[in-house]
C-alpha cells in the first residue's frame, strides 16, 4: 500500500494522522481570494517523499501522476515486488490535469497561443497516471483508467481484483489519484452549492451530521499491489488482506442526486456482501462514504436496511482528509486495512449531532480500539455510482 495525502506520504504518517483525530482541512492561499471560507484539503510540496523514484519519472507530468506514481512506489517497496512485464495497472481518477487546463486557459487570454504548453495534452489526460506507472515499471499487461468519479478508485480496486480471480493477471497495481485543486474548480462547486459553507477546519466536513452543509474538497492518492494468494505465498510476501467481496451499481437516476430511497446502495453492499459469502457474514465494520452533505442521510438508511438489528461500526475519514474525488475509496481502503492490523477504527472528525437516519454505532471523537477481521468500504459518486468491496484479513 502507499499513500499521498494532506495528512502525511505514507500509510505510517497517514494512519497516524488519523488515529490523533487531525486534519488535513486548511484555508486556501488568501492571494487566491476564494469565495465562502475557502477550506479545502491541499499537499504541501515540501510533504512529497520525491527521492522514492528517479528524477525522470516526475518531470513533466501532472500533480494527479506524481501523486500516483509516488504512491505505486511505496506500495511496491511494501510488496517487496518486482513486477512481471504482464501486470495489470488500473488507476482510478475523474479530473485529470483539469488546473493545468485552467492555468492555460488564463496563459492563452493574457499571452496568447505562445504562453499554452505544447504538451498539454500529455500532461493532462486522465489516464497518463497509469501509463506512467506502466512506462516507470516496464509493464505491458493491462492498463485501464477508471473514470466513475468518487467510486473511481473502489471500482479500480475491484476490477483489478476480478481480473486476478480470473487468470487475466497475476500481479495488478490498483488504486486512485487526484489532484483538481483550483480556484475554478473550488467556485463551481462552491457556487452549486457542494461546499460546506463553514469557517471552521474541524468541523467543516461533518459526515453523518444532522447539520452537514456540504463537503470539503482535497487532493490525494492511494494505491496498493493485488496479487494472487498462491504467488504471495509463494514468495513469502507480507499478505496485509484479501479482497472478498466486490459489487458496482449505478441509480439510473440522476448525474447530481442519488436515488433516495438508496436502493441500490443498499443493491451494491449485499451484492458485494453476498459474492464474499462466509467471509462477509462477520463484516460488521464499516469505513463508509460519508462525505458530509445529503448523501449521508441516504447511505445511513441504506447501511441501517443491510444490517438492521446488528448494529456495524461506522466511521468516516472525510473529516481528516476531505473529499479527494476519485481517490477516496482507496484513501479508506488503506485506513481500513491499517486499523485491522492495529486494532483501532479512526473517529467520524467533525461530526457533533448524528442526523436522525443513523441507526448503527459512529466512531466519534477519539479513535476506538476494536478487532475485526473483515471490513466493508463504500464508494458512490457523481451519475449514480455506487461501489462497494468486502475485505477480510485471511
Amino acid at each position: 500500500m502507499g499513500v499521498v495525502s494532506a495528512l502525511g506520504c505514507s500509510v505510517d504518517a497517514f494512519w497516524r494522522s488519523l488515529v490523533d483525530a487531525r486534519t488535513a482541512i486548511a484555508p486556501a492561499d488568501p492571494a487566491l481570494q476564494l469565495s465562502g471560507s475557502g477550506l479545502w484539503a491541499a499537499i504541501d510540496e515540501g510533504m512529497l517523499p520525491l527521492d522514492l523514484v528517479r528524477p525522470s519519472a516526475l518531470q513533466s507530468s501532472a500533480d494527479f501522476t506524481r501523486y500516483a506514481m509516488l504512491a505505486a512506489e511505496q506500495a511496491m517497496r511494501l510488496a517487496g515486488l518486482q513486477p512481471s512485464a504482464d501486470a495489470a495497472v488500473i488507476v482510478g481518477n475523474s479530473m485529470g490535469g483539469f488546473p493545468l487546463v485552467a492555468e492555460m486557459q488564463d496563459r492563452l487570454r493574457e499571452r496568447g497561443a505562445r504562453g499554452v504548453s505544447p504538451k498539454l495534452v500529455p500532461l493532462v489526460s486522465p489516464n497518463v497516471a497509469a501509463a506512467r506507472i506502466a512506462w516507470y515499471y516496464k509493464l505491458r499487461g493491462v492498463q485501464h483508467t477508471i473514470s466513475n468519479a468518487c467510486a473511481s478508485a473502489l471500482d479500480a480496486v475491484g476490477i483489478a481484483a476480478r481480473m486476478i480471480e480470473r487468470g487475466e493477471a497475476d500481479v495488478a497495481i490498483a488504486g486512485g489519484t487526484e489532484a483538481a485543486l483550483c480556484p475554478l474548480l473550488y467556485e463551481s462547486l462552491f457556487r452549486s452549492g457542494a461546499i460546506s459553507r463553514s469557517d471552521d477546519p474541524h468541523h467543516a466536513a461533518r459526515p453523518f451530521d444532522a447539520e452537514c452543509d456540504g463537503f470539503v474538497i482535497a487532493d490525494g492518492a492511494a494505491m496498493l499491489v493485488l496479487e494472487r494468494v498462491e504467488r504471495a505465498n509463494e514468495r513469502s510476501a507480507p499478505v496485509l488482506a484479501r479482497i472478498r467481496g466486490y459489487d458496482s451499481t449505478t441509480d439510473g437516476h440522476s448525474i447530481t442526486a442519488p436515488e433516495p430511497s438508496g436502493r441500490h446502495m443498499i443493491r451494491v453492499m449485499r451484492n458485494a456482501l453476498h459474492e464474499a459469502g462466509d467471509l462477509g457474514a462477520p463484516c460488521r465494520t464499516i469505513y463508509a462514504h460519508a462525505t458530509g452533505n445529503a448523501v449521508d442521510a441516504i447511505e445511513a438508511k441504506a447501511i441501517g436496511e443491510v444490517f438492521g438489528a446488528v448494529s456495524p461500526l461506522v466511521t468516516s475519514i472525510k473529516g481528516h482528509t476531505g473529499h479527494a474525488l476519485a481517490a477516496d475509496g482507496a484513501l479508506a481502503l488503506v485506513a481500513g486495512i491499517e486499523g485491522m492490523h492495529r486494532g483501532f477504527v479512526p473517529p467520524t472528525l467533525g461530526t457533533r449531532n448524528l442526523d436522525a437516519n443513523v441507526s448503527f454505532d459512529v466512531v466519534l471523537g477519539s479513535a476506538r480500539a476494536h478487532a475485526y477481521d473483515a471490513f466493508a468500504t463504500n464508494a458512490f459518486g457523481l451519475g449514480g455510482q455506487n461501489a462497494s468491496l468486502v475485505v477480510s484479513r485471511e
